[in-house]
């Protein structure tokens, strides 16, 4: 008779994952466990365990293949994305963002975590050695863990530790949240997670709703699981967005040829770092006011801006930029709480004109294309760029959009939690712009491979940048 010597699916895992380790395979028929062992024999401790919690492993294993789903396609190009055959490549997908707090309390911040992992099936999700995802039922308690802070080089030690972390995407959990605690009331809140679970938005929308339980309010928690809203998301093949990337392509430019100090294949130590400019509450108003008056959209302003920019820098001024995109079916009226993955990727190009508002306009017909033909997986316009060019990093420099369009003079949704850092990192990407509005005011920021870029290159170029919005505010 088994006996429960587990205590939840993660520990069933652990073991499991153990045992691979020692290439052993462990797998179920009917209701017999089969193995396969390098000699096709088992250590006498392991087959006791087998034998003893063979119930719970079966059990395991069909719970496995009960929630197993493909995963996306950029979800796929992260796991590809850490191999070092790659391009820019042998890195995963990364984000790792610090608060500070005054007088947090560590206990409530933890059941908080816990109740927002148990109603967000993607904070489970692990990925199967056959390459598709799945989602733990039950895991342990999250037990959030808390270091001394008695000096900065410990914080800068633990955000050295964190903001590159690498997590095994055959393990749970793939998030990471710990405390530094200093001998006053300020505590350092330091949180990293695996972009495999969560795309900008979700990240955002999972610490809205941290960190909104912990100031006791209500939070809407959605009535469809990431699971069950990939099963019901239909992959239709749109021939009139496939016959538009067909013909767009034949004439797109390449990436941006900036001063890169290495050749793309040369660079092995790829680590990334952050250069970023916040815009004051007024100097946001007075550009979306701006924007206003032209009938544009931020997006499309900002991206121009970005592009001009790299135009000035650039051995050709006309070139093509990689766009996020963050595409949720409307297949459930609780798709906007989902927590998960739901990113996309597209290009727009820049063709080096010299009025700015010609460009821009250029630039918004090609983002309305971009919603006209969302639903096209932009892996497939990466492929048709690639031309068999395996592994290759086809296009490294990346605009990520999260913004509002409104902001108000009160920081929203962040309550005494203040952002201090983060930092992201993506496979075979060079340079990723991200810009963003939710804490009130624009802020826009750079990650960029260090090995890659001369640190006052980059510094001069992104300072370029910021006159130049500045410029666009003044504009008549």
């Amino acid at each position: 008779m088994s006996k429960y010597i587990f205590n939840n699916d993660a520990e069933i895992l652990e073991f499991l994952e153990q045992l691979r380790e020692k290439s052993i395979q462990i797998w179920a028929e009917g209701e017999k466990i089969r193995y396969r062992s390098k000699n096709g024999q088992l250590a006498p401790e392991i087959l006791g365990t087998l034998k003893m919690a063979k119930g719970q492993i079966l059990d395991f294993l069909r719970m496995v293949e009960k929630n197993v789903i493909p995963l996306t396609a950029i979800q796929t190009a992260y796991v590809v994305g850490q191999t070092a055959g790659c391009e820019l490549g042998n890195v995963n997908a990364h984000y790792y963002i610090e608060y500070t707090i005054e007088s947090l309390n560590v206990e409530r911040l933890e059941q908080m975590i816990n109740l927002v992992i148990s109603k967000n099936d993607v904070l489970r999700l692990i990925v199967t050695h056959e390459g598709k995802a799945s989602f733990l039922d039950n895991v342990p308690y999250y037990s959030v863990p808390i270091y001394s802070l008695y000096d900065e080089n410990v914080r800068e030690q633990k955000r050295l530790e964190r903001s590159h972390h690498r997590y095994n995407y055959y393990k749970w959990p793939m998030f990471h949240f710990c405390v530094g605690k200093t001998s006053g009331k300020t505590s350092v809140l330091h949180i990293d997670f695996d972009c495999i679970i969560l795309d900008a938005w979700s990240a955002k929308l999972l610490l809205d709703e941290i960190f909104s339980l912990y100031y006791g309010e209500d939070v809407k928690f959605p009535r469809i699981s990431f699971m069950n809203y990939m099963r019901l998301k239909a992959d239709k093949k749109d021939l009139k967005a496939e016959k538009y990337w067909k013909e767009k392509i034949k004439n797109m430019p390449n990436f941006p040829m900036l001063d890169y100090q290495k050749k793309f294949t040369e660079v092995q130590n790829i680590r990334f770092d952050r250069i970023e400019y916040d815009f004051s509450f007024a100097e946001t108003q007075r550009l979306y006011e701006k924007i206003r008056n032209y009938h544009f959209t931020p997006a499309a302003v900002i991206s121009t801006i970005f592009m001009k920019t790299l135009a000035q820098y650039s051995e050709n001024p006309a070139f093509t930029i990689n766009v996020t995109l963050f595409n949720r079916q409307l297949l459930h009226e609780d798709v906007n709480e989902i927590l998960g993955e739901f990113t996309n990727n597209a290009v727009i190009s820049y063709q080096g004109k010299a009025d700015l508002l010609d460009a821009i306009r250029v630039t918004q017909e090609q983002m309305w294309r971009l919603v006209q033909y969302r639903e096209f997986e932009g892996s497939n316009i990466l492929k048709m760029l690639s031309s068999g060019r395996a592994g290759k990093a086809i296009m490294p420099v990346v605009f990520t959009c999260m913004l509002d369009g409104n902001v108000s003079e009160v920081e929203k949704r962040r309550y005494s939690f203040k952002e201090e850092y983060a930092i992201s990192q993506t496979p075979q990407v060079v340079l990723d712009h991200h810009v963003r509005d939710d804490l009130g005011y624009l802020k826009v920021s750079w990650d960029y491979i260090i090995d890659v870029f001369d640190k006052q290159y980059i510094t001069d170029i992104f300072g370029t940048y910021v006159n130049n919005i500045k410029k666009f505010m003044e504009k008549n």
